[in-house]
């Protein structure tokens, strides 16, 4: 009988944990927020963000209890199941992430939140609290969100903070809701976060997330393909062995192409005239090569054990492709996919960059080395140490940015330096690495803080950050 109860409540602790899973009861106030929710079949997503209207004036914070949306059928739906902190003086002029939860399909007319309290803040961090002259806030939906089946959508409330501070200590929330902005193709930062199967819009001049894609399949890398009349934005998505094509313009999903193959897709880039894409299997130790036309794989071959990073070098039109497990670096005809050249290399190689079509900077992540080789002369130009465990490298003509797993930091290397110029602390651990050159940014895919960590390309300092709430991976800029 005792072993029988012991049994029946495992069960039902188990029922509890996997209904709390499902449910996405996590904090949008906490480290937490940004866990990736589980992929219920038929159902979409939605993501919540909130900016102030003037980053001037009272230093005011709201605690939110529940966040919720109004379902057709008359039930408010959670968005979020955890108290929410906002404070203004904490926001200035950034965009923060405060919500999302799974939905099922349908429109959605109202969004309403539940306040604890509210507080102003003064001198020395003194916190008065306030009256609250409601304790829930009511805002129409302009033109009724629809939810359909693996959408992705985002949100966006407006908060006018020195009207919502009333005479007598009272607050009176003013929130509300900004309309996404569409068919932007310029100015704008594509992110993929494949915990979520969301690819994010971000303006580059204003750093915030202006709309949301559901795409299918956890989309991590991205590479953007011009072909006339369109822009076009290719996203590999290896839970599904796929590649989709988007249409920029009208941002959306319009073709997915399957990839014949018993692996799993890693990593892709962009080859000659942006015709064709080459992808690697890191399990199989295959490069595929993709005619992005029609979506076909037209050649594959089988290079080595564990590629892991893949670029095309334009000036010799040759694929350079990273082997972790043999430690080298092999040079590929885009052609045939017949190997040309193979460099020796140390520690667990990952991320590559060329600079001026001459220079090979190759991340050695094992030996917390960047390794310089010269591709005219055939030869190795020096190894230089950088923080630890590198696995991205971005190369621009005045400076080499290398992002250090391990250290949470980037190393900046000038060309032609036999060391590391400045190393830029960050929150979290870095991965992908993009060039705002519009903007003179950097922007850095912060795994840990699950945002994009902003770099000033000026004055080499960490200048803000944008927060999305899941882990970013691929990162494609279009200036």
């Amino acid at each position: 009988m005792y072993v029988r109860s012991l049994t029946n409540g495992v069960v039902v602790a188990l029922l509890l944990v996997a209904l709390l899973q499902l449910s996405g009861c996590t904090s949008p106030g906490s480290s937490s927020s940004g866990t990736s929710l589980p992929v219920l079949s038929g159902n979409g997503r939605v993501s919540l963000f909130l900016s102030l209207k003037e980053d001037r004036g009272a230093d005011l914070e709201m605690r939110i209890r529940s966040i919720e949306l109004l379902s057709e059928g008359g039930s408010w739906q959670p968005l979020g199941a955890e108290v929410v902190t906002v404070r203004s003086g904490t926001i200035g002029n950034r965009q923060v992430f405060i919500g999302r939860s799974l939905l099922v399909p349908g429109y959605y007319s109202r969004l309403r939140l539940n306040l604890i309290d509210a507080a102003l803040y003064q001198r020395m961090d003194e916190r008065i609290p306030l009256t609250l002259e409601t304790e829930v806030v009511e805002i129409k939906i302009p033109d009724p969100l629809y939810i359909d089946k693996g959408d992705s959508r985002s949100l966006f409330l407006s908060w006018d903070v020195q009207a919502s501070l009333a005479e007598g200590a009272r607050f009176r929330p003013v929130l509300r809701l900004a309309p996404s902005l569409k068919n932007l193709i310029a100015d704008v930062a594509y992110v993929a976060c494949p915990d979520i199967n969301t690819v994010y819009m971000i303006r580059t001049d204003k750093n915030q997330v202006l709309d949301s894609l559901g795409v299918a399949g956890a989309p991590t890398y991205l590479l953007r393909a011009p072909f006339i009349p369109a822009e076009n934005l290719y996203a590999l998505t290896p839970e599904d062995l796929g590649v989709k094509r988007i249409a920029a313009a009208a941002n959306r999903v319009v073709e997915t192409y399957r990839l014949s193959m018993s692996g799993k897709p890693t990593h892709m880039a962009l080859g000659p005239a942006g015709r064709r894409a080459y992808l690697i299997d890191r399990k199989r130790g295959n490069i595929l090569r993709m005619d992005l036309q029609s979506g076909t794989v037209d050649l594959r071959a089988r290079l080595g054990h564990g590629p892991v990073y893949i670029i095309y070098l334009k000036k010799r039109n040759l694929l350079a492709v990273s082997f972790s497990l043999s430690q080298t670096v092999v040079l590929v005809d885009p052609e045939h996919l017949s190997p040309v050249q193979t460099i020796s290399t140390s520690g667990r190689p990952e991320g590559l960059a060329v600079w001026k079509d001459r220079l090979l900077y190759i991340a050695e992540s094992g030996s917390n080395t960047v390794l310089q080789y010269d591709l005219e002369q055939s030869r190795t130009v020096r190894r230089i140490p950088v923080g630890f465990s590198p696995r991205r490298i971005l190369a621009l003509d005045n400076m080499i940015y290398v992002a250090d797993y391990g250290s949470k930091s980037i190393s900046m290397l000038r060309p032609g330096q036999l060391g590391v110029t400045r190393a830029i602390p960050l929150s979290g651990r870095p991965l992908e690495l993009a060039d705002v050159a519009s903007r003179k940014f950097i922007y850095v895919g912060n795994e840990e803080e699950k945002a994009i960590t902003i770099i000033d390309s000026v004055t080499m300092k960490v200048v803000g950050a944008i927060e999305l709430g899941a882990r970013p991976a691929g990162i494609v800029v279009m200036d």
